[in-house]
């Protein structure tokens, strides 16, 4: 794969990363909270290097045992549809109505970010790898970037490269509302405050919405990498 279709790649699964609405909330809430700048700053610290040791992982561990990461490779289409089947599966499930009467376990978990945002710094920094690698659609976008990165016959340090580029994408989101915060603190609380509550009350129909784009895109992936499967190729000729 030409260096700037893996970049191109790589920034589409960094931004689906990236739209964490958990993750988002929390940075949020601490930036909203007592030491704003120092708290926010180290989990979102904690985030990009979560990133970066994930996807480096995956991408060496994945190259020790000879894993085909090409496009129409079986492992490549393998996580491409496995990974489409259960995000759609989520999303389905977010988006899908609730029952009259029905009670919503997730009620109430912004308050529970809050005592989150209180904990010690060190605890609070552990919540990043917690957080992210708990969640089903982030472990296949990882392995998704991993597969990116493994696709083209690219040298050691441009991998290297890649990864922090793929783990800068991917804490964008948790950046940004920092930098903001710095260029004026009075013009953009109100903003993060009514950023706060939109997340708490569309939560499910952003991360509803986020699956099912993702699986689209994820099944297309797997679809294109059909008609290039090795295996069937080998097997037919």
């Amino acid at each position: 794969m030409p260096l700037t279709r893996t970049i191109t790649e790589l920034t589409a699964c960094g931004i689906a990363v990236a739209l964490s609405p958990l993750d988002i909330a929390l940075v949020l809430l601490l930036l909203l909270g007592s030491a704003p700048l120092v708290r926010s700053g180290l989990f979102s610290l904690a985030w990009f290097l979560t990133n970066s040791v994930a996807i480096g992982l995956l991408v060496t561990v994945g190259r020790s045992l000879t894993l085909s990461m090409e496009k129409g490779g079986v492992h490549q289409v393998g996580i491409d549809l496995f990974a489409a089947g259960a995000l759609l599966a989520l999303g389905i499930r977010e988006l899908d109505p609730k029952p009259e009467g029905y009670e919503d376990l997730s009620e109430g978990w912004i308050h529970k970010l809050e005592k989150v945002g209180q904990l010690p710094l060190l605890l609070l920094m552990l919540m990043a790898p917690l957080t992210e690698l708990l969640s089903p659609d982030n472990l296949f976008l990882l392995a998704k970037g991993a597969a990116i990165v493994q696709s083209g016959p690219h040298n050691q340090n441009t991998e290297i490269g890649l990864i922090i580029y793929f783990s800068l994408v991917s804490s964008v989101m948790l950046l940004l509302p920092i930098l903001l915060l710095l260029v004026g603190r009075k013009q953009v609380e109100p903003l993060l405050q009514k950023g706060k509550q939109l997340i708490e009350k569309r939560s499910s129909l952003i991360l509803g919405s986020l699956s099912l784009a993702l699986a689209g895109y994820l099944g297309w992936q797997g679809w294109l990498g059909l008609g290039e499967f090795q295996v069937i190729s080998q097997v037919m000729s």
